[in-house]
């Protein structure tokens, strides 16, 4: 080979070798596109994490929003209760005890004294000084306030409370009925049925202490949802007696199956 063919050969392999080797520019030139769309990945997911979380952030402010909403709604509706029933009744009742514990005082008999059963007595009601007397009225006037406001407000009242309630409204009304002389003269038929069931007292101050805490409770955790309110516990000392109810013999009469007034084939 000639001194010209050889140098040739060694340039063109030279060339070659020089070809095969990656510059700073080539790596370059092909992570570029790679980082680029690596750093867009990224972004998705970081986008994605942070819309997901700003979605959960929302959801449970729109979550304490309403059940705020909800529990103040329920503190307004127990205050109501407080205010319209269980303070007023608390009230009235509490005037009434009072007077009638001073009429009870006023009497020879005073240790067996019932008002329930006096009335029944004209003889007794007759006799009685000016001042009594008044105080008889007052506490006739006042059971039929009394039996008016629970009418017209009892529907506020627990469903465990309208039992109590209802006895308050008939010893009230027999009060009532026996002063004005319209039960005859013997009491033994209303005293044991009708008489003032005492139990309601310490009855309505559990329904209340129940109320009371619910309020708080709602009212320390007013955006959280609260657990449901726990029902009135009576003791079975508070408990009423069963009403006793008379026997009734079967009569077809009372019994009438129930028929379509409409008899068939017949006009329309």
């Amino acid at each position: 080979m000639s001194t010209g063919g050889a140098f040739i050969q060694v340039v063109a392999s030279t060339t070659a070798s020089a070809a095969d080797v990656w510059t700073a520019k080539d790596y370059a030139t092909v992570i570029s596109p790679l980082g680029s769309a690596a750093v867009g990945i990224v972004a998705l997911i970081v986008s994605a994490v942070m819309t997901t979380k700003t979605l959960r952030v929302s959801q449970l402010n729109n979550e304490a929003t309403i059940w705020q909403k909800a529990n103040e709604l329920e503190v307004k509706e127990i205050q109501d209760k407080l205010d319209r029933f269980y303070g007023p009744y608390s009230q009235m009742s509490g005037t009434n005890a009072l007077l009638s514990r001073d009429l009870r005082s006023r009497q020879q008999d005073s240790s067996t004294f019932l008002l329930i059963e006096k009335l029944f007595d004209k003889s007794w009601l007759e006799s009685l000084p000016t001042d009594q007397k008044a105080l008889v009225g007052e506490l006739v006037t006042n059971a039929g306030n009394m039996r008016k406001f629970i009418l017209d407000n009892a529907k506020m009242a627990d469903a465990k409370i309208q039992p109590y309630l209802s006895r308050v409204c008939a010893h009230y009304r027999i009060l009532e009925l026996a002063h004005a002389g319209q039960l005859g003269t013997d009491p033994k038929p209303y005293v044991s049925k009708y008489v003032f069931p005492i139990q309601i007292e310490k009855v309505l101050a559990l329904e209340v202490a129940r109320l009371e805490s619910r309020k708080q409770h709602l009212r320390s955790q007013p955006s959280k949802q609260p657990p449901m309110i726990g029902e009135l516990l009576i003791p079975e000392d508070l408990k009423l007696p069963e009403w006793q109810y008379p026997k009734r013999q079967h009569r077809d009469g009372l019994n009438m199956p129930i028929v379509d007034k409409e008899q068939p084939g017949a006009s329309k």
